[in-house]
């Protein structure tokens, strides 16, 4: 009788707290109903660059390699705020920082101290040489990359990765998100990926003679594969074995989401 009376007791106090909790997020987005949009546009020279490093704490990366000699850099600002005046002015205090330090030019959002990360989301359009290596991550946001012909490093808390075109070697991480990576034609056989996301599914397409050494796992979801697969080992969740010559190195790994291979 005691125990029942605790565990009622217990799924009260629950109840109670989660309506409490619902109540101030709700208060909360009524709160910061005003928002405020505007566009900042810049071009960077990268004469002795090798490497875009660009970060965003809340909003999307997309990044498009194009025979070009300078970076071109869209960023789309949202402020949330309690009024459409203070959305502005909070607005107007944010800045887009695009700095070289060495070989790598440096693109990162600076913002007011009064502006909190909720209320502040950045997405950023970005044209770029193609020959750029990429280092790329958000908190929460989709980051998508085409016709880079550099290494790609992309990683993000909650939201998708998507890379087209690819030639060479990336290595993508997600928490939260699915992972679509897709080589191109003119690709060599030979290539190197490291993708792993926590919850969500990965779809890889290789280079044509797909050449590597191949690990794939998850433990909640299938795997397909549409590569033929010289398999180490039992077949289960996880898949380990050579493709074609077994020239290069795939791995790819969810926890929660399945894996196709093409």
């Amino acid at each position: 009788m005691k125990k029942r009376f605790l565990t009622n007791y217990s799924s009260v106090f629950f109840l109670c707290l989660l309506t409490l909790l619902s109540g101030c997020c709700i208060n909360l987005v009524d709160v910061l109903k005003a928002k405020y949009e505007k566009v900042e546009q810049a071009a960077a020279s990268v004469t002795d660059i090798s490497e875009l490093d660009i970060y965003s704490d809340v909003g999307s990366i997309t990044i498009t390699g194009a025979d070009v000699t300078d970076c071109n850099v869209t960023a789309a600002i949202t402020v949330k705020a309690r009024t459409k005046e203070k959305a502005r002015e909070l607005a107007e205090e944010v800045e887009i920082d695009i700095e070289p330090a060495g070989q790598t030019l440096r693109i990162k959002v600076r913002k007011p101290a009064a502006l909190k990360s909720r209320s502040l989301v950045v997405d950023f359009r970005i044209t770029a040489p193609k020959h750029l290596n990429l280092n790329c991550s958000t908190h929460v946001g989709a980051i998508k990359t085409s016709d880079i012909e550099g290494r790609i490093k992309a990683s993000t808390e909650v939201g998708s990765i998507i890379c087209n075109q690819l030639v060479t070697d990336l290595h993508l991480k997600a928490n939260v998100g699915s992972i679509n990576v897709e080589y191109s034609d003119s690709a060599a056989a030979a290539c190197s990926a490291d993708i792993t996301t926590s919850v969500g599914s990965i779809e890889f397409i290789g280079p044509p003679q797909l050449s590597a050494q191949l690990d794939a796992s998850t433990n909640v979801g299938s795997i397909k594969t549409d590569q033929p697969v010289t398999v180490v080992g039992k077949v289960g969740k996880s898949i380990k074995g050579t493709i074609g010559s077994g020239q290069g190195t795939v791995r790819l790994k969810t926890n929660v989401g399945s894996i196709q291979i093409k």
